[in-house]
């Protein structure tokens, strides 16, 4: 059975398209990469299902089913109601329970019940379905019948896309997001081909919305700038005001957990979309977004932080208990947060982890496929070790690119051991090699690579070529053969989603590769099998310098998605301050 597996129109960011055969995974790709605009918000993936189905050889009358990674049934009539009884027990009970902590005056019904009422309309099974049949319309098939439309569960569909990319026979599966229809954090069994849900936690209670708020009060965008408030965590004090906040805000419950709405939800708001006023009156005024980065700040950042970790060690251990596995899959985009996924490592929660790297929405359409395909007979289950399932470009292809925009290039047999002894010599170098990898983050694909050991890089880097925060830390590419070596309670780790406890004695060896308030690295791992091109690349770069891994970034700048074109990797490449390019079997060079 052909599968295309889908999510847009409306639903989110990251529009996504995928292609199984059989059960089986061809192509995997994001709208963002081909659009070039960061998270393609409100896109169609049109060029993502167009490149999928020319990988798989496919056209849309090939497709037997199209799994759709939300559930539009829930809005005929389940969410509806869920959203009034929400509203109205919460108001019922914050007035009986509680004192008033915003200012006098009308309460506001919060950009939440706002938001869920747009949806109802948005979100009807045919509204998503005519969105989807003029996405395929658009992408170019026009004409032909559309191949019929299931709908699937958001929350399944993150817990199919971890459990059967895990290679585990059975495990426990915690899902948390911001929400998946009326989900916020889900638990399930896997077995087998079953999963069965055994726990949910509904909206107002989203970890996903408590952290966005608290981005969104530090001056970043929500749904896009937490990777910044994770990062700045750890530069924090401890702050006795900001930490008695999280509590207030996010209750640990013997059952799991509760998010008091008044702070994030159902208050009135004068600052932003994601927090209320409460907020400002416990910690004062937000952050401005060009206002310079204080010790109050940062002290805010670790208490949310330190709050999400507790939150995330508490329910997983739940997930394992309420399923009584000593596995656990992990998925939704709180699951992205690596600091909080390493502590849930360190504290033993379970004997064996998998963590979904495409665990944000981007990921949902894998996972409605592969529900499909288990329905239908197929067996959707593999060992994910890799993520290389976007386009490729072979050298013909690139020269092309390369003669049109007059570059000055060289031809080279050995483009790895080149790459490695420039990395050695302290250039900044831009890796254009293979099939695009999916996902967050640049896994030898699509990368940017510097010497690790030279404490000035992460400055450099961030400074000449990623534009950002000069704060902002770098992951490590390390070779799996050396890996237990760097790391404390080392555990296998190919997609740069889990912080690890650099060893003393290697701090030395990766300064500018780890993050230099904790000494924590998100590293990862290189297989020989997996990416041979890039483990060479690493091993030589061990032979010159003592050291088997490299600074690893994204090949992109910020507010920009990676790239995933020749045109665009030179694009890049010009604009910044790289110092050389590998490109399939070219390397361009720009004047010392």
């Amino acid at each position: 059975m052909n599968v295309l597996g889908l999510i847009a129109v409306d639903v989110g960011g990251h529009p996504s398209a995928c292609v199984l055969r059989d059960g089986r995974l061809v192509a995997f790709a994001e709208e963002e990469r081909f659009v070039r605009v960061k998270q393609a918000l409100g896109y169609f993936p049109s060029r993502a299902l167009r490149f999928c189905l020319d990988e798989a050889k496919m056209d849309l009358k090939d497709v037997d089913l199209i799994a759709f990674g939300w559930d539009a049934t829930a809005y005929r009539w389940r969410f509806p109601l869920f959203l009034a009884r929400s509203f109205v027990s919460h108001r019922l009970s914050g007035r009986r329970s509680r004192p008033r902590l915003r200012a006098p005056g009308r309460p506001s019904l919060g950009s939440a019940v706002l938001g869920g009422v747009r949806s109802l309309v948005a979100f009807q099974p045919r509204t998503l379905t005519e969105g989807i049949v003029l996405g395929l319309r658009d992408a170019g098939f026009g004409g032909g019948p559309v191949p019929p439309i299931v709908f699937i569960r958001h929350h399944l569909a993150h817990a199919a896309s971890a459990y059967y990319c895990s290679g585990f026979d059975e495990s426990a599966i915690l899902v948390f997001d911001g929400h998946g229809e009326e989900n916020a954090t889900t638990v399930f069994r896997g077995e087998g081909r079953r999963i069965v849900r055994l726990k949910e936690i509904n909206i107002p209670h989203s970890l996903g919305w408590y952290y966005s708020a608290f981005t969104e009060f530090l001056g970043w965008n929500p749904n896009e700038g937490e990777v910044k408030l994770m990062g700045l965590a750890p530069f924090g004090e401890r702050d006795p005001e900001a930490e008695a906040l999280v509590r207030d805000v996010l209750q640990l419950t013997e059952d799991g957990y509760r998010v008091d709405a008044d702070y994030l939800f159902y208050g009135r708001r004068s600052y932003g979309k994601f927090f209320s006023d409460a907020v400002v009156e416990r910690l004062g005024p937000p952050r401005g977004r060009d206002e310079p980065l204080t010790d109050r700040h940062r002290a805010i950042a670790r208490a949310v932080q330190d709050r999400l970790e507790e939150a995330g060690v508490h329910l997983a251990g739940l997930a394992t208990r309420l399923a009584g596995s000593r596995r656990l899959c992990l998925a939704g985009g709180v699951a992205l947060n690596c600091k909080m996924n390493g502590e849930i490592h360190r504290r033993g929660v379970a004997e064996e982890i998998f963590i979904q790297p495409l665990a944000y929405d981007g990921g949902v359409s894998l996972g409605a496929a592969q529900v499909v395909a288990a329905e239908k007979g197929d067996d959707p289950r593999f060992e994910m070790d890799h993520l290389y399932w976007g386009p490729s470009y072979g050298d013909d292809e690139i020269e092309a690119v390369l003669r049109s925009s007059r570059a000055a290039y060289r031809r080279s047999p050995r483009v790895g051991h080149e790459a490695a002894r420039m990395i050695a010599a302290g250039k900044i170098v831009g890796w254009f090699q293979g099939r695009m990898e999916g996902g967050p983050r640049a896994l030898g694909g699509r990368s940017i690579l510097a010497d690790p050991r030279r404490p000035e890089m992460k400055d450099l880097v961030n400074d000449r070529v990623k534009f950002r925060e000069s704060w902002r830390p770098f992951a490590l590419s390390i070779l799996e053969e050396h890996f237990a070596d760097y790391v404390k309670q080392p555990a296998r780790s190919p997609f740069m989603i889990m912080a690890f406890d650099v060893a003393e004695a290697r701090r030395r060896d990766i300064p500018s590769a780890m993050h230099s308030a904790d000494q924590t690295t998100r590293p990862q791992t290189v297989s020989r099998k997996t990416n041979p091109l890039y483990w060479e690349l690493i091993d030589c770069f061990r032979s010159l310098t003592g050291v088997p891994g490299v600074l690893n970034t994204s090949f992109n700048v910020k507010d920009e998605p990676i790239v995933c074109t020749p045109r665009d990797a030179v694009r890049c490449f010009y604009g910044t301050g790289m110092d050389s390019l590998v490109i399939g079997g070219f390397i361009l060079d720009k004047p010392a």
